[in-house]
């Protein structure tokens, strides 16, 4: 005999009725047929025409949202396939705007960003945005490798990750999509800046003590002495000197990481017979200023007292390296910065926790800095004999 047909209690789409074989009464429950539905099953109750009027207005609510969705999506899809590259950088670069305004970036860095791009907008700047591919971007990033421009392919990718972040997060390209520039291969950059030894800080140092104002090579000196950055080093004050229970110390908020650093003043770099200390009374003049390196005279719109331009101490030190060797052939010459490098050498030399000195979270980011990249020689240890 065939098997006897299951009644069929409602027509209403989605709402399902059965009856328990105990009791005779009815459970209704409504299936939500949302994909990102909090849950499916919904328990309507036992009474069959109350539970049939409120899947009813479950549908037409459930029905109207899933049609916004896909209107929403459709129109999202047109918005990311209309608006040129061109278009979105006009947008990202107010992005960038704001943030430099709210001290998120620095100004260098939106300059470097947007000196980067130029590249883009030159090729792809027409095109939509959705057109800019993975094939596009790896083409343009190939073309500066190949013509030994390492260090700007790695820019470009770079800026073009966050262009993309940036235009996912403003609806102009689909979430659902990867970032076709964060995809791309990492170009290799051979570093062909050279490390700075001590005899050329000396000789450089010697140099501009016969030839530069003394701010300059003062500046030199307590880089050397601090072992923090350029900005840093050029930002620093008189009232950054404070005095702590072991005695006083120059402080840094440093500008890359907002790491607080405390340098007591008589630490001794070695080499060169100074302390931190030492610096600070160089600087000290008979020019009322807040700021250790500062006009002594009225320079062009610069006051006397003003406090020097950071450039001005990047490219003091950069005419003094080229002033002992004048030729380096394959390699760039030393940069301020180098002489971060140098003198964590050095104080590790000494013992001194360089870790903590340079304000590395992590040890291995300070042995870079230990690393020679092969400028000194490595003397083999044959024991005692």
């Amino acid at each position: 005999m065939a098997a006897p047909r299951k009644t069929k209690f409602t027509n209403v789409p989605n709402l399902y009725v059965k009856r328990d074989v105990r009791t005779g009464k009815l459970s209704c429950q409504y299936r939500d047929i949302r994909p990102n539905a909090i849950k499916e099953w919904w328990g309507l109750g036992n009474d069959l025409q109350l539970a049939e009027h409120r899947a009813r207005q479950l549908n037409a609510v459930i029905a109207q949202q899933i049609i916004d969705q896909e209107t929403q999506a459709i129109l999202q899809l047109d918005r990311s396939h209309s608006i040129t590259v061109i278009q979105w950088h006009a947008e990202y670069i107010e992005i960038l705007r704001d943030r430099v305004a709210h001290k998120e970036i620095k100004q260098s860095t939106f300059d470097q960003k947007r000196w980067a791009f130029k590249a883009v907008l030159e090729v792809h700047g027409k095109q939509k945005l959705s057109q800019l591919t993975t094939v596009a971007i790896s083409k343009l990033i190939a073309n500066f490798s190949k013509a030994g421009k390492q260090t700007m392919a790695q820019r470009v990718r770079t800026v073009l990750i966050e262009f993309f972040d940036e235009a996912i997060a403003a609806g102009h390209f689909p979430a659902d999509k990867p970032n076709p520039a964060k995809v791309t291969r990492m170009p290799r950059i051979k570093v062909k800046r050279a490390r700075l030894t001590t005899e050329m800080f000396l000789s450089a140092l010697d140099w501009a003590r016969a030839n530069q104002r003394a701010y300059l090579w003062h500046s030199y000196l307590l880089a050397a002495t601090t072992a923090q950055r350029l900005d840093d080093i050029g930002n620093a004050s008189f009232k950054d000197v404070v005095a702590t229970e072991s005695g006083k110390c120059l402080t840094f908020i440093q500008s890359k990481t907002g790491t607080k650093i405390m340098i007591p003043l008589a630490l001794k770099l070695d080499i060169l017979d100074i302390s931190v200390g030492d610096v600070v009374r160089m600087c000290r003049d008979n020019v009322a200023s807040p700021w250790l390196f500062h006009h002594s005279k009225p320079v062009g719109k610069a006051k006397k007292g003003d406090q020097i331009r950071i450039k001005s101490l990047s490219n003091g030190f950069a005419q003094a390296i080229r002033a002992v060797q004048p030729n380096w052939g394959d390699n760039l010459p030393p940069s301020f910065h180098e002489i971060r490098s140098w003198s964590e050498r050095e104080y590790r030399k000494q013992g001194i926790n360089t870790q903590k000195l340079l304000g590395h979270k992590h040890q291995s980011t300070t042995d870079i800095y230990a690393d020679t990249r092969g400028h000194d020689w490595i003397l083999v240890d044959i024991g005692n004999p």
